[in-house]
């Protein structure tokens, strides 16, 4: 950033020694210093932002020759790095938009010359349009391809992309299936919006709500995945009552099932008590009920609403089949539709992601679709289903919009995390590592953050003041360098404005780095602003002012670099160099100059006959002094965002499976403890409901069938 600071200035028509000093104060600078010095994402983002905004600048000096090589290789170069800049960080918007805007500024005065015909207007218009959104398109897309090509392989991250996007790494075969799914069909369901994973139960209760078996989502595949997709009694008995009980019946639109999860032999259930962790009174649980040779009731009926289908399988849409529909369930009794958003339960659920059944639910959430398709019956020669592979552009977006959801889902507090009004006065740092005398903190050099931020409020002071004398009639020419004041350290006050306001609608964790780009082009302003209005000082006041500004920093720099290197310090160095009280950088980790640091020594005593001699030197055991503080605590900001929404971890299966019986019996009990209650209360009737409300956000659109009707009359647990 040193030479590109000097050529950045240089381009904008500042005087050599105003360029030099600003190239040595970005060297002097201790925040920039720490984080180029860790490997972080924010150091690549600021040296682009700054051979951006440089091309820019030389670009401009090229203004008398347009379209010339030098004219298009700065206008072309600055497209690249606006691309190399996004494809950093999402924060390379905040670029595009300073860049985009002052092009609209100059396409604008353009239009304004009459010198200029309208077709070279065009071709001005189309050069900056090729060059400044096309170019950073390809660019971004470029290094997602690299991204690509290096990361084929699987690994811990698959559980956030879809089993499209998975699909396409090394180490993933998904496979294909049997493409239809039949009545006594095993099954995996997907939950298609949240991708985290698949519904799932295993022999667990809740600890609240019914107590009835646990019903989640888990992102790894195993048996307890598998559930059996079966017709309700009243179905059966038709079926058995048919010329070919035994014929394969495929799944329709609007059919109503059953399902039971195939290890366990408890049905899919739900009833009107609230979940264990989303508790809206519109959120009803959804349990494992039943066991194996129990009939089960009207709360395990479901029915299956497609909602969309392959456009190159048309019949998907009304026949269910594996891959190709996405569906939802719809609670029969309660008109609710089973649903996901990705939140964890407790330990005791093995933190695995809640599935409740929702009450005008939206559709992302309550869709799902059929990943595997078992079924003895289903001819060898039958259609199969399997995942498409997504292109380089559907794989970019999906990997968009998941970056999107995690980066949204930073809201937890963190210890050193700040808010954009304090970063120009820098209130607090963040520590980035700390061992016993030694630690770095991400902490600026003071004079330049503060003086940087009077000078971006100076020019905003003193265009506010020119304005309203100019609409007194009263033009100042603000010393003869009022055009190049605008056109310099106006552009670094608008790029500073659109890289520190945007963060403060973001609701994520926000820390000081995010601060830096913004750093750098408001430093960038302060020295044009001072080059420009020492112009007419004698050359000796101008370079006392310069130097003096440059030794003041220097001493800054080499008082916090301790911080910044991670080097040895005095406690007294380090107490003294708070000048706020919120710089909270532990200096009880560093010795005291006065102390006389004393290592307890511990000698063998000399061999005896009982005590063999074995040689070599006394034994010297270093004790830990009582007094000195503990090690830092090492917070990493970035750690936060590897571990956000990470797959439930695996569980022991057989060691749930050893509660069986005893679950078993417990649900016998409360299912005969539930009829003997049901005696003593009437039973609501269906027909007797609300036949105009309906789970979920699509209504039904036809009156209750007659298996329905026969649910209704069914006891419900």
């Amino acid at each position: 950033m040193v030479p590109v600071s000097y050529i950045t200035l240089a381009a904008l028509g500042h005087a050599a020694d105003a360029c030099a000093l600003g190239a040595l104060l970005i060297a002097l600078e201790n925040a920039l210093l720490t984080q180029s010095r860790l490997i972080l994402l924010d150091s690549a983002l600021i040296f682009f932002t700054g051979v951006t905004v440089m091309c820019w600048t030389l670009f401009f000096t090229q203004s008398h020759r347009p379209f010339s090589g030098r004219w298009w290789t700065y206008l072309l170069l600055t497209g690249v790095n606006l691309g190399n800049a996004l494809s950093c960080k999402w924060v390379g918007l905040f670029l595009v938009a300073t860049i985009g805007l002052w092009t609209i500024k100059d396409l604008w005065e353009k239009l304004g010359d009459l010198s200029i015909t309208m077709t070279e207007y065009a071709k001005h218009f189309m050069a900056r349009m090729v060059a400044l959104i096309v170019v950073p398109l390809v660019v971004y897309l470029f290094w997602f391809q690299i991204h690509f090509t290096v990361l084929h392989k699987s690994g811990d991250g698959n559980a956030f992309m879809s089993p499209e996007f998975q699909n396409t790494l090394d180490g993933v075969s998904l496979g294909h299936t049997p493409r239809d799914i039949y009545y006594g069909s095993r099954i995996r369901l997907r939950h298609a919006a949240t991708n985290a994973g698949y519904l799932h139960s295993h022999m667990s209760n809740y600890e609240s709500g019914s107590k009835q078996q646990q019903v989640t989502l888990y992102g790894f595949r195993d048996d307890n995945n598998y559930w059996l997709i079966t017709r309700t009694d009243a179905a059966e008995k038709r079926a058995q009552n048919s010329t070919d009980p035994q014929a394969l019946e495929a799944i329709k639109n609007g059919d109503i099932v059953r399902l039971m999860h195939y290890k366990t032999h408890r049905r899919l259930h739900s009833h009107d008590v609230r979940p264990p962790v989303t508790t809206n009174d519109y959120q009803n649980e959804v349990s494992g009920y039943g066991w194996e040779g129990f009939k089960g009731d009207s709360n395990d009926h479901w029915r299956v609403q497609i909602l969309e289908g392959d456009s190159k399988v048309p019949e998907s849409k009304d026949r269910l089949m594996a891959i190709h529909s996405r569906f939802r369930l719809i609670h029969v009794n309660q008109r609710c539709a089973l649903f996901s958003n990705r939140k964890k339960l407790p330990k005791w659920a093995h933190e695995q992601v809640e599935v409740t059944c929702m009450k005008s639910a939206k559709f992302p959430k309550t869709m799902w679709r059929i990943e595997t398709n078992i079924n003895d019956k289903i001819p060898a020669d039958a259609p199969l289903a399997e995942y498409k592979r997504p292109g380089l552009i559907d794989k970019v977006l999906e990997s968009t919009a998941v970056m999107w959801r995690v980066n949204n889902g930073l809201t937890k507090s963190h210890p050193y995390e700040s808010r954009p009004h304090t970063w120009p006065w820098m209130r607090r740092g963040m520590s980035f590592w700390g061992v016993e005398g030694r630690g770095i903190y991400l902490l600026g050099t003071p004079i330049l953050w503060w003086l940087s931020f009077v000078a971006i409020l100076a020019f905003a002071f003193i265009q506010v003041v020119i304005f309203l004398r100019d609409m007194r009639g009263i033009h100042d020419r603000l010393l003869g360098v009022r055009d190049r004041y605008v056109e310099s350290v106006g552009f670094f006050a608008i790029g500073w404005v659109l890289h520190w306001f945007p963060f403060f609608i973001m609701g994520r964790q926000l820390f000081l780095h995010h601060y830096l780009p913004a750093l750098w082009l408001a430093v960038m302003g302060m020295v044009g602003s001072l080059d420009l209005f020492t112009r007419r000082m004698s050359r000796r006041v101008r370079q006392v002012m310069m130097v003096g500004l440059l030794l003041v920093t220097i001493r800054m720099y080499f008082q916090y670099s301790h911080i910044a290197y991670g080097t040895t310090w005095s406690r007294e160095g380090c107490e003294s160099s708070k000048w706020l009280k919120s710089w909270d950088y532990d200096c009880k980790r560093y010795p005291s100059a006065h102390a006389t640091v004393t290592t307890p020594v511990v000698k063998v005593p000399e061999p005896t006959s009982a005590s063999p001699d074995i040689g070599g030197s006394p034994l010297v055991i270093h004790a830990q002094n009582p007094e000195e503080p503990p090690a830092a605590e090492h917070f990493d900001p970035l750690e936060h965002e590897n571990k956000l929404n990470e797959p439930a971890p695996r569980i022991d299966h057989d060691k749930l499976n050893s509660n069986a019986e005893k679950l078993n019996s417990e649900m016998k009990k409360a299912a005969t403890t539930a009829r003997n209650d049901e005696k003593e209360s009437p039973v609501v009737r269906e027909d007797e409901k609300d036949e105009n409300f309906v789970g979920g956000d699509v209504a039904q659109d036809h009156p209750p069938t007659p298996q329905e009707q026969i649910n209704a009359s069914a006891p419900h647990h």
